[in-house]
């Protein structure tokens, strides 16, 4: 083992298991005007924001249900705007990655106010310093990465996964098992990651096809959200690979979910990338997996029956130059993965 450092960023609080979500009850004690931002589905379809309110009570000061896929900057404008009226001191997200994301951009604009998220996917974005907004005249994704906007506060209550649609659920999957794998191949030798992302990736292989099998077991909604904990746990010290970084593209330009695009880029990635990856540590992945790790992760998504090519998203095969295009020295890579993700 090399030396190194580990960069801890600020979450302070972890509240897992049925039930953690009546510590927003809480969290909330200290606090006088609590603004809560989420989704469209969630608010319209569910009784979880509501529940949210009601925990809350006379510290409610406001609800913002507009944040939709890949994080619109104005829709993080109106948000923002919408929560400085309401005098806000706590932001309380409830969703998945791209309302974790939104609030995170919020926060960072109202100079940093307290932040409870309530992830109810597996995309793993509380945990980051980084965060994704969509530049709507461009259709492309940038952001910033900062640790002052990462929650300190975390609720994983697998209750209020119940209503996140099993597509969504089972392709965030994906996406932390693609934090796992990219994380610990491309951010290693580190002595904690390692061991948190290559038992993330047994965890996920374990429970993803066991959630698919019975999605109302909450043991296996809370294991998954432990294991999406695992994959990201140390993010400023494992740097992402090119699965990541197509994925970003593809989602922001064609409207595809950032869990389908980890659906469709990592098993590629892994059989383009697999000379360039020292051969301990590859096979070290290939025991966690179980075999192949190109092959396992594509026959794990296939099983899942999710979408494992471009093909099936809409993504014209003519597009595939012009984004390799815009990779630089890893242009010929990305065009592999392209080609064999099509």
């Amino acid at each position: 083992m090399e030396s190194g450092t580990h960069i801890f960023l600020p979450t302070e609080r972890v509240h897992f298991g049925a039930g953690s979500l009546r510590k927003i009850e809480d969290e909330a004690r200290s606090k006088d005007r609590a603004f809560i931002i989420t989704g469209r589905t969630l608010n319209e379809t569910t009784d979880l924001i509501r529940r949210v309110e009601t925990m809350l009570g006379e510290k409610h000061a406001g609800t913002y249900a507009g944040i939709s896929q890949h994080t619109p900057g104005g829709v993080v404008e109106e948000a923002a705007a919408e929560a400085e009226m309401a005098a806000a001191d706590l932001l309380v997200s409830v969703g998945g990655g791209s309302v974790v994301d939104g609030t995170k951009a919020i926060a960072r604009q109202l100079g940093y106010p307290a932040q409870v998220a309530v992830p109810t996917t597996l995309s793993a974005a509380e945990w980051a310093h980084r965060v994704g907004v969509t530049d709507e005249a461009t259709n492309k994704k940038s952001g910033f990465a900062d640790p002052r906007a990462v929650p300190p506060v975390v609720i994983l209550d697998p209750e209020t996964t119940i209503f996140t649609p099993e597509k969504l659920w089972l392709s965030t999957g994906i996406r932390a098992l693609d934090h796992a794998v990219e994380g610990y191949l491309y951010g290693g030798p580190h002595p904690i990651t390692d061991v948190t992302g290559l038992e993330a990736v047994r965890r996920l292989l374990d429970y993803l096809p066991r959630s698919k099998q019975d999605p109302d077991d909450l043991d296996v909604r809370l294991e998954l959200q432990l294991a999406a904990w695992l994959s990201y746990f140390g993010p400023m010290n494992t740097p992402m690979g090119l699965s990541h970084e197509l994925g970003r593209r593809l989602g922001a330009s064609y409207g595809v979910p950032h869990g389908v695009t980890s659906c469709i880029t990592l098993a590629p990635s892994l059989a383009v990338t697999r000379e360039s990856i020292p051969e301990e540590r590859w096979r070290r992945l290939v025991e966690a997996l179980g075999g192949d790790p190109a092959v396992r992760t594509a026959v794990l998504v296939e099983g899942l029956g999710l979408p494992g090519r471009l093909r099936d998203v809409g993504v014209p095969e003519k597009e595939i130059e012009r984004i390799a295009d815009e990779y630089g020295e890893r242009e010929t890579e990305a065009r592999e993965i392209l080609r064999r993700a099509w």
